[in-house]
């Protein structure tokens, strides 16, 4: 019983309450008897000890009705008095719920965020561990390869024991371990590694997302830089030279110039306003008026000493010759080394009174300098394809095949470079620690890039077929590459190994070319591009950046 007051319920005696236990008004009934019944002066009765008649006299009107409205009036703001207090218990309710949430929901965050950084640092830790094991295991390559060290053998004897002991503990720790636990292990293993997995893939996709912007990124700074490069070439001179086969080179401030008969040297001074690039009355001309040229090989040696190889076959025959001046500007008479080869000869090489000749039938020929100048054969290495293009690199020569694939010669063994190109190598170009690789069919041209590791990125390049190729400019992280191709001239910039066309020169066509570089006393350089078609010699200069 909940009742505030000790007076009767007279619903309830009536038997129609609807407040229940909740009513403010007593439902015992053995207080009934107290309630005094007096009468007044007019004879009515007054009831003295009816709280609820008492607390109604205010109630206007009269009858039972009315005083059953006001008990319902009553009972309704009490009831409203229950529903605010609910309410106000339930918004406290949902309140708590809130803080709750949002303190788990912080916790949760700073949870993450010392997830994240100890998994940084695990991933730090395991990187350092792995350089750390890639160091002892090159300090352990370098003993065993050590044939002489005892230190190695020990050190094997050792480690060889270790993992036996290894082996029986693991053995044995299987062997008992077969129950129940054993597959627990297993099972909290499994989870481990999905984990792990799961972890990975995380890592794995936010390093391609940051790959990926910074890819965008530099798309955006070189296009810039194309837009600042379209200015590239300017054309300083043009000259037209008779019986023109072949641009040699440049070297020692001389640019070579083949012609059927003859070699002609242009010295080329540093350009100043109203200098010609290349001058008649600056010219040196070998000449063999009995001998049909067919390629010049120039080598630069120390003290400005300079090698020219002229190959050449003789009107009546078809066997390949060399002319020979080791030291090209100060010697008179070339020594001449006669029927080499059937084929032509792609590249030649003289080195410590060595002469080595590359030639298309796949022979390696060697050729030894005595004291009195003459050259004599003394061995000779047969790759047994057909040779296309060859160039020095260090102290190992780069071969290029026919039939697509690579070879290394270090002067006594060949060795195959194990990637097979679907087409044949045309030309090589040095830049820096790589190879730029011109690859070549009957339509198409691909370039690739050969590494310092030996490993073939690209193509960079694959597309119309090109005629010939050259570097305007080889930096580290900058360079342009212009091709020639059979109605343009297009001027490539290198970005993260593709080539983007910045500018397209029409109708003009040549079919090789060659880079000028002159440096003067102050350390400035100049850069020009020679480019041949059809005997008309074009000069070039490389414009520089603003």
């Amino acid at each position: 019983m909940n009742a505030k007051f000790d007076a009767p319920c007279r619903f309830y005696i009536q038997g129609n309450c609807r407040e229940g236990d909740q009513c403010k008004y007593s439902h015992d009934t053995s207080n009934i008897e107290k309630v005094d019944l007096v009468r007044d002066e007019r004879g009515k009765l007054n009831l003295k000890n009816d709280y609820q008649s008492q607390n109604r006299k205010n109630v206007r009107g009269r009858g039972r009705g009315q005083l059953d409205r006001y008990q319902d009036e009553e009972q309704i703001k009490d009831y409203n008095k229950i529903e605010k207090s609910e309410r106000v218990e339930y918004k406290q309710r949902q309140q708590q719920q809130k803080n709750s949430y949002e303190q788990k929901n912080v916790q949760k965050f700073r949870k993450q965020l010392e997830g994240n950084e100890n998994r940084q640092i695990k991933q730090k830790q395991d990187r350092n561990l792995d350089q750390q094991e890639n160091q002892i295991d090159q300090f352990v390559n370098r003993e065993r390869n050590n044939v002489n060290s005892e230190r190695w053998q020990k050190h094997q004897n050792i480690d060889n024991e270790d993992d036996y002991k290894q082996f029986r503990q693991n053995t044995n720790v299987r062997g008992r371990g077969r129950g129940r636990g054993d597959r627990q292990n297993t099972f909290t293993r499994r989870h481990e590694i999905q984990d792990e997995e799961k972890e990975q893939y995380r890592v794995n996709q936010s390093e391609k997302q940051i790959e990926t912007v910074s890819i965008i990124k530099k798309v955006k700074k070189n296009e810039i830089q194309v837009k600042k490069r379209y200015q590239v070439l300017n054309l300083e001179q043009k000259k037209n030279i008779d019986n023109l086969i072949q641009i040699a080179g440049y070297n020692y401030q001389f640019l070579g110039i083949l012609k059927s008969d003859s070699i002609d040297f242009y010295q080329i001074l540093f350009k100043r306003s109203g200098i010609e690039i290349i001058d008649e009355e600056k010219k040196v001309t070998i000449s063999h008026l009995d001998k049909q040229f067919i390629s010049g090989f120039i080598q630069e040696h120390q003290n400005n000493v300079y090698t020219l190889v002229i190959q050449f076959q003789k009107e009546e025959e078809s066997l390949k010759n060399l002319l020979i001046f080791h030291n090209v500007f100060q010697q008179q008479f070339p020594q001449i080394i006669s029927d080499i080869s059937m084929k032509e000869i792609v590249y030649t090489n003289f080195e410590d009174g060595l002469l080595y000749t590359f030639c298309k039938d796949g022979l390696i020929r060697i050729f030894q300098q005595n004291v009195i100048g003459q050259f004599k054969y003394i061995q000779h290495y047969n790759v047994e394809q057909c040779m296309e293009s060859v160039i020095k690199v260090g102290s190992n020569y780069l071969i290029g095949m026919k039939s697509g694939q690579l070879y290394l010669f270090d002067g006594i063994i060949i060795t195959e470079i194990p990637f097979k190109f679907t087409q044949k190598c045309t030309q090589m170009i040095i830049d820096f620690n790589r190879v730029i690789l011109k690859m070549d069919d009957d339509d198409q041209t691909s370039i690739y890039i050969l590494s310092e590791k030996l490993e073939i990125i690209g193509p960079i390049y694959n597309g119309e077929k090109v005629i010939c190729l050259e570097l305007i400019k080889s930096y580290e992280n900058d360079k342009l590459f212009i091709l020639g191709l059979s109605d343009s001239v297009e001027i490539y910039t290198e970005i993260d190994n593709k080539l983007y066309s910045i500018k397209v020169i029409l109708n003009l066509k040549l079919m090789q070319m060659k880079k000028i570089e002159i440096t003067n006393e102050n350390m400035v350089t100049q850069k020009f591009i020679a480019g041949e078609y059809n005997g008309e010699l074009k000069i070039f200069s490389v414009v520089p950046e603003q």
